[in-house]
């Protein structure tokens, strides 16, 4: 048994007075104001008989986005998380699949939920009038419900337990305070920004560990450089975690700049990033990059790419570049032989971060990537599965296919990741219409989609084609 949100809880008890939570809007919450606020939610929660139960979470990134996570955790409930820019369609579609018994959103997605939705947001706080008490859960109960798709009334995600979770909140924060994650980490002055949304892998790195670390955070609503760059000046920001497309960004406005950010622990991951991009970066941001490799199913991180790596792929070492890194500690690895792939073999992990729907009896991960180690350092080689890797999420055609599918006048649909410099991968969809000669079928394409799917999955290449790629 483990006592849900003990650790965070503990740690906001500590902070006291001191600012934990902070945005761009002038908004803020002591370590009392996250608790008193928390602990309201939980009681109504619970009083609503959500204990322990299936909770859709719909949220940007904002303070009370955190309280909403928490206080799903604190009840011992399962929280369904839902990108911000879902279609209603689709994220409706989630909450039904999955099961939930309520659903709690911000203001922002209030229009838009499914009936009989509960709203807490800064403004408008949901708050019970019981006393909320802390629960104890197994460790195996279902915490984190990351859903990877939705299709045919059935929900495909990846089940993240309370023990995982804990896991990974222990593993982050021992790699930032050894120095794993760069040298400097300052447990008094540290300040996290999390800029991408809190549901993806910036909740799992930093947002959290910091919570769990009584450390400071400022939230960012979207992503931009200019919102970065403010936010660390303004609240002095040392430690953040981006993925590709956005660092790149930064370190392109960064260039041109001469005074120095307080950033000393820029982490980024998630997609693949070209030797080039990783010395502009390194050009603009300083000696500060730590590049990670994980899976939400294995572990985040497995492996990284440190500032001494960041340093030698500055001065030359391309090889180095196309490394995912040397494995962490915490984190046994080996490579599983692949029938007629000599080049490599499956990655597989093992520790307390897999979840346990996705090892062996043994506890082994099989990961799906194909790699080869040679010194200690991961070199991938290619999917299994066909996923595709978009630079800030990770996609299944299948269910892109079958959206498209739905559109009139579709004949077949073959939808596949393609190299992109700035991404890593890009979806891309091949169309076979069932009139050759039908000039309004890609206008319906594009009008439909953004329906059916989140933004981050509609596809950026649209072909016409009179057969399949591959002869399909």
């Amino acid at each position: 048994m483990v006592a849900a949100g003990a650790a965070t809880r503990a740690a906001l008890q500590v902070a006291g007075p001191r600012p934990i939570l902070l945005d761009l809007a002038g908004g803020h919450r002591s370590g009392d104001d996250v608790i008193d606020r928390v602990d309201g939610l939980a009681a109504a929660l619970s009083a609503r008989g959500l204990a322990g139960r299936r909770i859709g979470v719909w949220y940007r990134n904002g303070l009370a986005a955190i309280e909403a996570f928490l206080a799903v955790e604190w009840i011992g409930a399962t929280r369904v998380p839902v990108d911000p820019d879902a279609a209603p369609a689709e994220a409706v579609g989630v909450f039904d699949s999955a099961g939930c018994a309520g659903v709690l959103v911000d203001g922002e997605h209030v229009g838009a939920a499914p009936a009989g939705a509960l709203v807490h947001d800064d403004e408008a706080p949901l708050r019970g009038s019981a006393t909320f008490q802390p629960v104890e859960v197994e460790a195996s109960r279902v915490l984190h419900l990351y859903p990877r798709m939705a299709a045919g009334g059935q929900l495909f995600g990846v089940p993240i337990s309370y023990g995982n979770w804990n896991a990974t909140m222990r593993v982050n924060e021992a790699l930032f305070r050894s120095g794993r994650y760069g040298q400097g980490f300052d447990g008094q002055n540290a300040c996290f920004l999390t800029a991408q949304q809190l549901m993806h892998g910036t909740g799992l790195i930093g947002s959290f560990p910091f919570l769990r670390m009584g450390l400071p955070q400022v939230l960012l609503p979207r992503f931009s450089a200019d919102s970065v760059i403010e936010a660390c000046e303004r609240h002095g920001v040392t430690a953040t975690f981006l993925v590709p497309g956005m660092l790149t960004r930064l370190a392109g406005k960064l260039v041109e700049r001469r005074t120095p950010l307080p950033l000393r622990h820029v982490l980024y991951g998630g997609a693949p990033i070209g030797a080039a991009e990783i010395r502009e970066a390194v050009a603009g941001l300083g000696p500060v990059l730590t590049q990670l490799y994980g899976r939400l199913e294995g572990g985040w991180p497995l492996a990284i790419l440190d500032v001494e790596d960041h340093t030698a792929i500055a001065a030359g070492d391309d090889r180095r570049a196309s490394s995912c890194g040397r494995p962490v500690a915490e984190v046994d690895v080996r490579l599983r032989p692949i029938a007629g792939r000599p080049d490599g073999g499956e990655l597989c992990v093992r520790s307390d971060m897999v979840v346990a729907d996705y090892a062996d009896a043994d506890g082994w991960c099989a990961l799906g990537d194909v790699a080869v180690l040679d010194e200690d350092y991961i070199y991938l080689r290619g999917r299994l599965d066909g996923m595709i890797n978009t630079g800030s999420y990770h996609v299944y055609p299948a269910e892109i296919e079958q959206a498209i599918s739905a559109v009139s006048g579709v004949h077949a649909v073959l939808v596949r990741g393609e190299p992109d410099p700035a991404w890593g991968q890009i979806v891309t969809a091949y169309i076979v219409p069932e009139q050759p000669d039908d000039d309004s079928l890609l206008p319906r394409v594009h009008t439909q989609l953004p329906a059916r799917l989140a933004r981050y999955k509609l596809p950026k290449a649209i072909h016409l084609v009179t057969t399949l790629p591959g002869g399909s």
